[in-house]
C-alpha cells in the first residue's frame, strides 16, 4: 500500500523527534531543525519527500559537527570501556 505523501513531513518530523541525535541538540537547535523541516519546500512522491527531509537533517548535522561515534556523549562519572 502507497503511504500519503501529504503526510512525509509529519512523519518524517516524528521519526526524528525520537532519535538520539536529535536528543543530543540544544533547546535552540531543536527549535531551528523543527522550523527548517517545517517549511523546508519538498514535493514528490511520499519517498521523494522522506529523502529531501532527510538530506535537509543530515546538511544540519554535519553544519554542527556530527560524526557516528560519540558525537555529544552525555559526560559521566563512569569510566568508559577501552575495547
Amino acid at each position: 500500500m502507497e503511504k500519503n505523501k501529504e503526510e512525509a513531513r509529519q512523519d518524517y518530523i516524528t521519526m526524528v523527534g525520537e532519535s538520539w541525535t536529535f536528543d543530543r541538540l540544544t533547546g535552540v537547535e531543536k527549535i531551528k531543525i523543527a522550523g527548517i523541516l517545517r517549511n523546508a519546500k519538498i514535493k514528490g512522491t511520499y519517498k521523494q519527500r522522506w529523502e529531501q527531509l532527510g538530506e535537509l537533517y543530515a546538511a544540519f548535522l554535519d553544519g554542527l559537527g556530527y560524526a557516528p561515534i560519540g558525537w555529544r556523549e552525555p559526560v559521566t562519572d563512569k569510566p568508559r570501556p577501552l575495547f
